[in-house]
């Protein structure tokens, strides 16, 4: 399978949950002897750099204003259309990928989403799939910063429509998934609920993984495994409400 990940954060030039996301996600998938390719921006190439990293997985570093759309549209707008401008790029040069994924988060995926459904022969046949991770129309709310204000309303606007767009959504969380629907109605999309991918350092380590264990350990009862002390909670990731933790 040819597999084309689109995101605005990935190693070494970013940090945080959707970059450690898309490490995992490429390296799961080359391990598998599938075809990766990540799209990213990056305003230090002059416009586009293809480059293999690791074994089966090759980088694409792009100018987010290489189509030059600066005087008229706001950054996440431009951003959004370097993107498709990249796929379509891509596409002629070296054929189509089996599958398109994009971030939610700041509607990367606007243009290529409306594209698709305006017909255009380019993205002809090829899914979209769209990981939530935390889009902006909800995290702002959090933070407690004005969702009507511009240009945070339009990117709120993108977001959504590429949501609302796609061919199929991959949530890490049923909650996030429910956070969603109090702004907009995502009934008529596939949906598909899948825990962030994550791979452990030792075998030991990945067989005291709830995914790993073996169903006996998971019944009232059961021996903790080893290394995990019962009664005891440890949460990964950001403490903020839209990752389901809730203030007190």
């Amino acid at each position: 399978m040819n597999y084309w990940l689109l995101t605005t954060e990935y190693p070494p030039f970013h940090g945080g949950g959707i970059s450690t996301y898309c490490h995992f996600t490429a390296l799961m998938l080359a391990e598998m002897g599938h075809k990766v390719t990540v799209f990213v921006q990056d305003d230090s190439v002059g416009d586009f750099n293809i480059a293999g990293t690791l074994p089966g997985i090759r980088l694409c570093r792009f100018n987010s204003n290489r189509n030059k759309l600066h005087a008229s549209l706001g950054y996440a707008a431009r951003l959004s259309y370097a993107f498709a401008d990249i796929v379509k790029t891509c596409i002629a040069s070296d054929g189509a990928p089996d599958v398109l994924e994009a971030q939610d988060y700041l509607g990367i995926a606007y243009y290529l989403t409306q594209q698709k459904h305006l017909g255009y022969p380019f993205l002809k046949d090829i899914p979209i799939a769209i990981t939530l991770h935390s889009p902006a129309f909800i995290y702002l709310e959090y933070n407690r910063v004005p969702t009507y204000r511009f240009p945070d309303f339009w990117t709120g606007e993108m977001e959504k429509q590429a949501i609302k767009a796609a061919d199929l959504l991959i949530s890490p969380t049923r909650f996030l998934v429910d956070e969603i629907g109090r702004f907009m109605d995502i009934s008529g999309v596939p949906l598909e609920v899948l825990a962030n991918p994550y791979a452990a350092d030792s075998p030991a380590a990945a067989a005291d993984s709830p995914a790993a264990a073996p169903e006996s350990t998971a019944r009232p009862g059961a021996a903790a495994p080893a290394g995990f002390s019962r009664n005891k909670i440890v949460y990964y990731g950001k403490l903020s409400p839209q990752k389901a933790v809730l203030s007190c």
